[in-house]
């Protein structure tokens, strides 16, 4: 009975104003929810958020409550309607403190009609901002520091107030300054990740056609030195002896590298070639910076039943003592991991056995060089990585010891040196 009693009071309840109350002074003021009517000051918009967030808890709870109980829908709606106009009126107040916020000069003496009310010498704007929000501890120096981003943000993108309000309406959901800050958030990722992938589109250009030697790379002289050394060179498997072979030609190869320069160096993943790379004596200026892996997952290859299945290289990644930042600006590429499948032979991409993807070749070169930057491979096989580096304007050449190799090479667009 009393069950039913409580549902019917409920029920017939009419909707009411929103209106939240703010303490001014010795008076208790009305303050209703219509964005025309907030207060003009930072500090009596603070009162007013803070209100409505009290008032939007209890709203909350009331709905969850009548969810509980399971009263009439109606009951429910008119309760998430009153819990959505607090929530709007709360954000056009955190809004409107973002803008006066961005007006706040970083000087006294600028501005008198933002009521800042502080006296004594100079304070920083945080300093200021956080006097009136009664956030004077040294440890509240951050949260100041972020509440100020966080409303100047609002206040900067309206668009997006907006739209999350109509969206929260439309799903039935209740606005937050969470929600609109996560939205900007995404926006912001949005055009940067648009802009990264103009930046990357913008550099491939092609210009001069790459060079392949027919030689042996131990025997080549360079004439000068290379911005970037991307080699994959014959693995511990296709050797006699790895180490032999390493020394036959890594410390002399990594000489003609700037000290602006980087290398990137394809080996195997068995033990043995690992550590005669890593024992290997390399140049001063050069180092041996990181050592990243290629996985892949397209291939089978062999089937061993005494230990796991390799499907991965290691790469060698090497930086000039006084090499740039790497210009990455997308986060996918930047993983120390590259996943990327390789070569297909089925769709006709594949000329040699243990060819790397076009892709994984752009990503470093476009990492570590600019349009106009010498590319160096010694071991140049079937041109795949002089091809990529012509493809993003850079100056390519190599060496391919293999006459047969060479020719698929220039078949691909590379031309003989």
């Amino acid at each position: 009975m009393l069950y039913t009693r409580k549902r019917q009071a409920l029920a017939v309840s009419p909707p009411q104003p929103v209106r939240l109350i703010t303490k001014g002074g010795n008076a208790m003021n009305e303050i209703t929810t219509n964005k025309t009517q907030l207060p003009t000051t930072i500090d009596e918009l603070s009162k007013f958020a803070l209100i409505g967030r009290e008032k939007l808890v209890a709203v909350r709870a009331e709905i969850r409550a009548i969810e509980k109980v399971g009263l009439a829908e109606e009951v429910r709606r008119q309760k998430l309607e009153e819990a959505q106009a607090i929530s709007e009126a709360v954000l056009d107040a955190e809004v409107k403190i973002g803008e006066l916020m961005a007006q706040v000069p970083s000087a006294q003496g600028q501005r008198t009609d933002l009521q800042l009310r502080v006296s004594g010498e100079p304070k920083s704007k945080e300093q200021k901002i956080g006097e009136m929000m009664g956030l004077t501890k040294p440890q509240d120096k951050d949260k100041v520091r972020n509440m100020i981003k966080r409303f100047e943000t609002l206040a900067k993108n309206p668009d997006i107030v907006e739209q999350a309000k109509a969206e929260a309406r439309e799903n039935d959901d209740i606005v937050s300054r969470s929600l609109v800050l996560n939205m900007v958030k995404s926006k912001k990722k949005e055009e940067q990740l648009k802009q990264a992938k103009q930046h990357i589109m913008e550099q491939n250009r092609p210009t001069v056609a790459p060079k392949i030697f027919v030689t042996d790379c131990t025997k080549a002289h360079l004439k000068e030195k290379c911005d970037l050394l991307l080699t994959d060179p014959p693995y511990s498997t296709d050797v006699t002896d790895i180490e032999e072979f390493v020394d036959s030609w890594l410390y002399r190869t990594l000489e003609g590298v700037k000290d602006t320069g980087f290398a990137y160096i394809f080996i195997g993943a068995y033990p043995k070639e690992v550590r005669a790379y890593l024992n290997a004596k390399i140049p001063d200026h050069i180092r041996l910076e990181q050592i990243l892996v290629w996985t892949y997952k397209n291939t089978l290859g062999q089937n061993p039943k005494d230990r796991y299945k390799l499907n991965y290289q290691n790469c060698l990644f090497y930086r000039g003592i006084n090499a740039p930042m790497l210009d990455c600006p997308l986060t996918a590429e930047q993983w120390a991991v590259q996943e990327i499948n390789a070569p297909d032979g089925r769709q006709g991409d594949r000329y040699h056995a243990w060819q790397k993807p076009m892709e994984i070749a752009e990503r470093f070169i476009r990492h570590s060089t600019k349009e106009g930057d010498r590319v160096y491979d010694p071991f140049a096989c079937t041109g795949t990585f002089l091809l990529a580096a012509a493809k993003l304007g850079r100056k390519a050449y190599g060496c391919e010891i293999d006459e047969s190799n060479a020719k698929i090479a220039v078949e691909r667009g590379c031309v003989y040196g």
